[in-house]
């Protein structure tokens, strides 16, 4: 099985010179990647096309100037197709990745911002799984409000004070009489 192991979107100092895309080979036999390739948007025509061959559980790293297409600093996307085009494997993240730190595969397949290990087996530390730094393909990291997100805001902001201003009206006898009925002598 193929897919992608780690990626480096934002590197120390000048994002060409650091990017990388390490793809792995979790399988026992030897696989030709000629005509497989990588996009960074399904949409794009942009495509780094990848060559040679990966040895079962080895890595292939693909570094810049090498890698042919730009890896995105904020709500990135990495796309791995086979030969025949087929999508094999995709990874994303939302908001901006911190600068330094590769976007990097788990045991249990959740990804997770740690220290570049291209080539290698990716390291963790008990304590990055442990402080909430995993992030599960698909879910905003820091998605800013949209529009339908602060209409919501504002109507439950709304319903709370409403019900907090009843709460105080119907407590307070004086209050309650005047708002609500109960004291039906006129005002002269």
């Amino acid at each position: 099985m193929i897919y992608i192991n780690e990626w480096l979107p934002n590197p120390v100092g000048k994002d060409t010179a650091g990017e990388f895309v390490e793809i792995f080979n979790g399988g026992k036999e030897t696989v030709n990647l000629a005509g497989w390739y990588l996009k960074t948007k399904a949409t794009t025509k942009t495509k780094f096309v990848l060559s040679g061959e990966i040895q079962g559980g080895g890595f292939a790293v693909l570094k810049k100037p090498e890698l042919k297409i730009a890896l995105g600093n904020t709500d990135g996307e990495l796309f791995l197709y086979d030969a025949d085009g087929k999508q094999i494997d995709r990874q994303q993240f939302f908001g901006s990745a911190p600068e330094g730190k590769s976007f990097s595969r788990m045991a249990s397949g959740q990804f997770v911002f740690s220290e570049p290990t291209p080539g290698e087996q990716n390291k963790f530390s008990e304590q990055m799984a442990l402080i909430g730094n995993v992030y599960p393909t698909g879910v905003p990291l820091n998605k800013p409000l949209g529009v339908f997100d602060f209409v919501l805001l504002t109507l439950g902001v709304a319903a709370v004070l409403t019900g907090l201003i009843i709460f105080v009206l119907k407590k307070n006898e004086n209050l309650s009489k005047l708002f609500f009925g109960g004291d039906e002598t006129s005002w002269q």
